[in-house]
C-alpha cells in the first residue's frame, strides 16, 4: 500500500493511506468559518466547490500542539475521504509517497496522544513514521457531535 508522508511540525511526520487522499488544497485562514462551541482542533468549515468541508488541525489532535501560530500564512489541507464523507486535515508540509512495509508494533510512549490514532508504523531509515487510522479520526469528530 502507498502512503502519503506529511509533516505536522519540525519533528513529527505521519503517514496517511494514499487511497484516502482526494486532493491537496491551500486556503487562507480567513476563509475558514469557525463554528462556536466545538473543540479547538476543529477549526471550522470552508466551502469546497459548493460543499462544506470540515477542517481538523492534526497537530492539535495528535500532538496537542497548536500549529496555527501565524494566521497570515496559507494553510495546506489534505482532503481525505472517510467512507462517503470528506474532511480536510491541516498539515504543515507535504512530503513524499512511500510504498512500505507496515510494522504493527508501534513504539511510542503511553502518554503520547498520537498512539490512539495509529494503525502501525513505517520504518524509514532510522525513524518511525506512524500511520494514521482515518476511521479513528472520523470517530473522534463524530464524538464531538459533528456528523461527517
Amino acid at each position: 500500500m502507498d502512503y502519503f508522508i506529511v509533516e505536522l511540525n519540525d519533528e513529527q511526520k505521519i503517514a496517511i493511506p494514499l487511497d484516502k487522499v482526494q486532493e491537496v488544497m491551500s486556503i487562507n485562514y480567513n476563509d475558514i468559518c469557525p463554528i462556536p462551541g466545538v473543540k479547538s482542533g476543529l477549526l471550522g468549515v470552508v466551502s469546497q466547490r459548493g460543499n462544506l468541508l470540515w477542517l481538523l488541525d492534526l497537530s492539535r489532535l495528535l500532538l496537542n500542539f497548536n500549529s496555527l501560530t501565524n494566521r497570515f500564512n496559507a494553510l495546506t489541507i489534505l482532503v481525505t475521504k472517510l467512507e462517503e464523507n470528506y474532511i480536510g486535515l491541516v498539515i504543515k508540509k507535504l512530503g513524499e509517497i512511500k510504498d512500505s512495509i507496515i510494522d504493527n508494533s508501534l513504539i511510542v510512549s503511553e502518554e503520547n496522544i498520537l498512539n490512539n490514532y495509529c494503525q502501525g508504523i513505517i520504518l524509514d531509515t532510522q525513524k518511525q513514521i506512524p500511520i494514521i487510522e482515518l476511521s479513528k479520526i472520523k470517530s473522534y469528530v463524530n464524538e464531538l457531535g459533528v456528523i461527517i
